[in-house]
């Protein structure tokens, strides 16, 4: 029983990790499901006992990159506040720069088409306005806006670095130029309050 639920998750694992080189190589609009179960060395019918569509493949691998971060994220709790920030932002870059321009414009273009379903910010969102909490706690924040205010706005800053790096508007890497305005922003929050 272990050794086949063990078989299960690789095989689950073979096709993320295929479907991700396919996306990157060549496009996530022109790779098939018959091109990623022929790469893995599976049959056709294999992915769709793991997967209902090629989106599904995206999203899968797109959430346990993510998820990846957050655990990074979780062993670094007791950190203080502003390198909590600046980490997380360095492994979300990294996470996209990894992914590669095409992958992320195929998840973001996917999340933008579906009205219903919204790029999972929910936990992102808690865990900035958790960090500006700890940040006004310890008297380094000086501005009376809420936690979760600020927090939406470096949302905004990381969505605006990523669309300029998608569409090739930025002639640094993506973590550098996102690290660079969101401690901007902090430093900002930090001597001027308001």
């Amino acid at each position: 029983m272990m050794k086949r639920e063990r078989q299960k998750k690789q095989t689950g694992l073979l096709l993320q990790q295929t479907a991700l080189q396919l996306f990157q190589k060549q496009g996530y609009e022109q790779t098939t499901v018959l091109q990623i179960t022929t790469e893995a060395g599976v049959a056709k019918g294999t992915f769709f006992n793991y997967f209902r569509t090629k989106e599904d493949v995206l999203q899968s691998v797109f959430f346990s990159h993510v998820e990846r971060v957050y655990e990074k994220m979780k062993k670094n709790e007791h950190g203080h506040w502003r390198e909590q920030i600046v980490l997380l932002f360095r492994e979300l870059t990294a996470m996209h720069e990894q992914l590669g321009k095409e992958v992320t414009k195929s998840i973001v273009r996917i999340y933008t088409m579906k009205q219903k379903q919204s790029l999972p910010l929910t936990s992102l969102s808690d865990m900035l306005t958790q960090l500006f909490e700890k940040g006004k706690r310890c008297g380094d924040i000086r501005t009376r806006r809420p936690s979760a205010a600020l927090a939406l706005i470096t949302i905004q800053l990381y969505f605006g670095a990523l669309k300029l790096w998608m569409f090739s508007h930025l002639h640094e890497p993506l973590s550098t130029f996102t690290i660079g305005t969101i401690t901007m922003f902090i430093d900002y929050m930090q001597k001027e309050g308001d």
